[in-house]
């Protein structure tokens, strides 16, 4: 499962076009159909991988309308391939009340881009991180958020029966990730319901 996108090159072995300025792109058929699950437009995701490109930064963020999903992110190792440069990158793709938040980040920036985004999940019922296959830094990084972010007053590992889950625990939020499974969730505290939780 490769997610991949060509900007003005050849071949193609996906779906094809062209965004507003006469750029061609090639997107995986993979990242197309997680493009279709988000509602969001592979030109626009083209557009974005431009300027992020061009802009040269380490993280570009750009907004889209339309999102399905509200309270969520998406996480994927993006391939980006140009005549100049091929290029491993995190694509996160974020809903919030109908609006999307398409970020495309180096590695090292995902802390930055999620505590923004904890702190718009943070005040919302359930906030929730998915991936397509388990990416552990995600995890680790995202519970290092919450701490940083949130008054932390338990953080382990506990079991509901056969299962084990990594929780962390403050006076309202819980941050949940029932382990191996490539999903996080920021939910209310008082929705967690696991035994052998002695707090």
């Amino acid at each position: 499962m490769v997610f991949e996108i060509k900007i003005n090159t050849l071949p193609c072995d996906g779906k094809k076009g062209f965004t507003t300025d006469g750029n061609y792109f090639c997107i995986s058929n993979f990242l197309s159909d997680e493009l279709a699950k988000l509602s969001i437009s592979p030109a626009i995701l083209a557009e974005a991988v431009i300027d992020f490109l061009n802009e040269r930064m380490a993280s570009y963020t750009t907004y889209w309308g339309g999102g399905n999903a509200n309270g969520s992110t998406r996480v994927l190792d993006l391939y980006i391939i140009t005549p100049d440069v091929t290029k491993k990158t995190l694509l996160m793709i974020s809903n919030f009340n109908g609006i999307s938040e398409i970020s495309l980040l180096e590695q090292f920036c995902f802390e930055q881009i999620m505590e923004k985004l904890m702190n718009y999940g943070k005040n919302l019922e359930k906030y929730e991180v998915t991936m397509p296959f388990l990416y552990k830094f995600v995890i680790f990084e995202t519970f290092n958020v919450f701490r940083k972010l949130m008054n932390v007053k338990y953080q382990g590992i506990v079991s509901r029966g056969n299962e084990k889950y990594m929780l962390a625990l403050e006076n309202e939020k819980a941050l949940v990730w029932k382990v191996e499974e490539p999903k996080i969730n920021l939910i209310n505290k008082e929705n967690v319901m696991l035994i052998n939780l002695n707090h």
